[in-house]
């Protein structure tokens, strides 16, 4: 007997000894080229052997699959001596799941289960099922079922843990167990690719992780290693587009996004966010064509896919207000397309979260407050497992300016999402506006925090100055008061990452001053390093307040923009006049179809410049030309009836043609003989050199009685309004030449780039007291005390207007 069991060692022995002789199996070295991109080659080492080894059967349909041959992965898997294999049935139920073939995905999975009670793809496939149908208690045990199995076993298999991951993610999500997050990403994950390497869906699902909680450096990170194992997969582009959107870098998305549909076009998450893109354009029909033509045959119920589409269907059909009590099925006729489809959607799921959250968050994106509120809300009705509605709709009421209501629903999502980057800046941002001060006037709330309290002050006074002139030009004002929040540094942290995290959620939104239309906030010029009109800034977003109102929020960008341009009245920049008369000349304008994506994905480095330069020729075009309707005379009521005509819902073309009977072609082609005609007279423009400026001002500081010097001075200023140091120059001029108009014009522009200037203060507070207006004058030389407490000049005058004067 022992020399038999020997025997038997030796001979395992031999054969261990020649297996790694010959080297690794046909089916190792194809599941590595599989794993590694390199889909035909493993393709043509699985298919010989796929009619009789399921392993080979699986790895051949997905590397069909991951080609976007979809019905050719199936095939390799229906081969009848499979009919009795576990995993096969498994891999069947996972794409007849992928597909939305519900009823077969359950078939399969139940017959793979049957065979194998431990078969963990088709655990996770039922479990999905379960959670796509409604049933969320069953859902829920699937996923924990999964995650028990893990704890009793020691499971080595990459595929398998991937399957465990997912679950654990999801119960996780729904009953609000942060830390498993930190586990898969930190244990689980890394385990499997311990366990081999090249399996790059590891690295996938943790970016996936980190894109929730938008964490973009370790998903990149992530998404990074994924691509060099294997460059050719889809889902990992489609990944990296949202990272790039996320960046705000829509060129970089868009051939991220290329890319992965070029690898696999039928991928629905490339053609979802294809037609988020559109959607971001204001081309909701297009956005329709595409859901309709090429997601929803990917999967006929998806609810990422069904949930657009009700969007756009709302947009098109005229959605004033949200029509809730029609998504209920009652067997009546729907009343609507967005009835019929939210209806069936509810049939099938009654807690379709997912439906109502893709929706809200469609409107969400086009800023649409008032649509996008209640269908978060009804989203956490439906599904209140979900942790994303609350989130979103805690980041909503920040850029509504409904702190109150913010701190609370983020303080609850915080609670069960603790992890999510977006959500823990802004409860840190609600921090800093809490201790900032606040000055209210008739329409504004402005603030600031202690060091920028004279801004605060300057910047109140001067919005309620423009405020009613702004809102009779456009001919609408909001119902309530705009908060302006001014953002310094606070809490080791500078003034523009609190800016960007009040705005986005995010550190680093690359502008210095933005509006959601409800709100506008402002880095404090002091943070920036360079000269900023502050003035000019706050003008240019109150008119973005103003108009999105106005327009319930579809005015198109390049409108609203070339409003607020318009609005600043001052001239245009030297580089949008070189880059406009060099385009126009080469023929390279944007026009109304592309300029959009001037802003959003430029091309040329000059791109987002020339989309705000035409977007105010567009304006200053339409002054020119005459409306069809009365008073039929060209001038600012073209500009009121266009934006009646987007609040109207009307397309640009349909809005041109209403407004001045004009299709959109023909408006083209006048407004480009009028660039043209601009862009001449832009050539004539003599732009001083750094040099010549320098002599200029030497010239005005040198000889202040000089009106000359300082005309030409003036000249030079005027065509940079952040020029402070020739406003100061030209502002000691005039008061020494005791031309106090002009003393109190420079002065005024000054003070609206540098507010904490008090040479400037008192040089206006003199000029205003030398035209009769002592109370704006005593405001003045109180801020140079304020400013300067020892200025003598300022304190004798104050004490002389606040003697009783006596009539004589």
């Amino acid at each position: 007997m022992a020399n038999a069991r020997t025997s038997i060692i030796l001979l395992l022995v031999f054969i261990a000894a020649w297996a790694e002789a010959a080297g690794p199996s046909p089916t190792t070295t194809a599941r590595k080229l599989l794993l590694r991109g390199k889909y035909a080659e493993a393709a043509d080492l699985y298919a010989p052997l796929a009619a009789k080894d399921p392993t080979a059967a699986i790895g051949l349909s997905r590397c069909l699959a991951a080609q976007g041959k979809d019905n050719d992965a199936i095939e390799p898997l229906q081969a009848k001596s499979h009919a009795t294999s576990a995993d096969i049935l498994a891999e069947l139920s996972s794409l007849s799941l992928q597909h939305g073939r519900l009823d077969q995905a359950r078939s399969y999975a139940s017959d793979s289960l049957h065979l194998n009670d431990n078969q963990l793809l088709a655990r996770w496939v039922t479990a999905e099922l379960d959670r796509l149908t409604g049933k969320l208690d069953q859902a829920d045990r699937g996923y924990a079922w999964l995650i028990r199995y893990y704890n009793d076993h020691e499971v080595e298999d990459p595929e398998q843990l991937r399957c465990i991951g997912l679950a654990a993610a999801q119960s996780a999500r729904w009953n609000r167990q942060s830390d498993q997050f930190g586990f898969l990403v930190n244990d689980l994950y890394p385990d499997a690719l311990q366990r081999d390497p090249d399996y790059w869906p590891a690295h996938y699902e943790a970016a996936m992780l980190f894109l929730e909680k938008y964490n973009q450096a370790d998903a990149a990170r992530e998404l990074q290693a994924a691509t060099e194992i294997n460059p050719n997969v889809a889902e990992v582009h489609v990944a990296l587009a949202l990272l790039a959107l996320e960046d705000r870098d829509t060129p970089k998305a868009e051939k991220a996004l290329r890319r992965a549909i070029e690898i696999n076009p039928h991928r629905l998450d490339a053609r979802l966010l294809q037609a988020d893109l559109l959607w971001a354009e204001f081309k909701v029909a297009e956005t329709l064509g595409l859901l309709q033509d090429q997601a929803l045959p990917l999967n006929p119920i998806s609810e990422e896919t069904l949930g657009r589409i009700a969007a756009c269907y709302l947009l098109l059909d005229g959605a004033e207000r949200p029509r809730l009590a029609a998504a209920d099925a009652t067997g009546k006729p729907a009343a609507s397309r967005f009835a019929k489809l939210a209806a069936e959607v509810v049939a099938r799921n009654p807690h379709a979260g997912e439906f109502y959250f893709t929706l809200a968050v469609q409107f969400e994106a086009r800023n649409k407050q008032t649509l996008s509120e209640p269908y978060f809300r009804e989203a956490i009705r439906r599904m209140p497992r979900q942790i994303g509605p609350e989130s979103h709709l805690g980041l909503l009421y920040m850029l509504a300016g409904r702190e109150d209501d913010a701190r609370r629903t983020l303080r609850d999502a915080f609670r069960g999402d603790p992890f999510n980057v977006r959500v823990k800046n802004s409860l840190e941002v609600l921090d800093i506006l809490d201790a900032m001060r606040s000055i209210d006037t008739r329409r504004f709330t402005v603030r600031s925090q202690t060091e920028d309290k004279l801004l605060a002050r300057c910047a109140a006074r001067h919005l309620e100055r423009i405020y009613r002139q702004l809102c009779r030009r456009f001919g609408y004002q909001p119902p309530d008061k705009t908060v302006v929040e001014i953002f310094g540094q606070a809490q080791g942290l500078g003034g523009h990452q609190w800016f960007s995290a009040r705005m986005v959620g995010l550190p680093y939104l690359d502008t210095v001053a933005a509006s959601t239309g409800r709100i506008v906030g402002m880095v404090s010029p002091r943070e920036l390093g360079r000269p900023m009109n502050w003035a000019r800034v706050l003008t240019h977003e109150t008119v973005h307040v103003i108009t999105l109102q106005q327009t319930n929020f579809d005015c198109p960008r390049w409108f609203t923009e070339g409003l607020a341009v318009w609005s600043e009245a001052v001239p245009r920049p030297k580089t949008w006049c070189e880059s406009l008369v060099r385009r126009q000349a080469q023929g390279s304008l944007l026009n109304l179809d592309t300029i959009h994506a001037g802003f959003t994905r430029p091309q040329a480095s000059d791109d987002c410049a020339m989309a705000y330069c035409q977007g105010e020729l567009y304006v200053e075009y339409m002054l020119t030309v005459r409306p069809s309707k009365p008073p039929a005379q060209p001038g600012e009521e073209s500009l009121r009836q266009m934006l009646a005509a987007y609040a109207d819902g009307l397309s640009t073309a349909d809005a041109l043609r209403r407004v001045f009977g004009l299709s959109q072609a023909d408006f083209e082609r006048g407004c480009a003989e009028f660039v043209k005609r601009q862009a001449a007279e832009m050539k004539k423009i003599s732009w001083p050199s750094d040099s010549q400026l320098k002599k200029l001002r030497k010239a005005a500081d040198d000889k202040p009685d000089d009106a000359n010097a300082a005309a030409q001075l003036a000249q030079a200023a005027m065509l940079d309004a952040d020029d402070l140091a020739s406003r100061r120059i030209l502002a000691r001029s005039a008061r020494g030449r005791k031309d106090d108009t002009a003393a109190e014009r420079w002065a005024s522009e000054a003070l609206e780039i540098d507010v904490r200037d008090a040479e400037m203060h008192r040089i206006l507070a003199h000029s205003l007291l030398k035209r009769h207006n002592e109370t704006e004058a005593i405001v003045e030389y109180q801020t140079v005390l304020e400013l300067k407490p020892g200025d003598a000049e300022s304190a004798s005058a104050l004490e002389r207007l606040k003697r009783p004067h006596n009539p004589k």
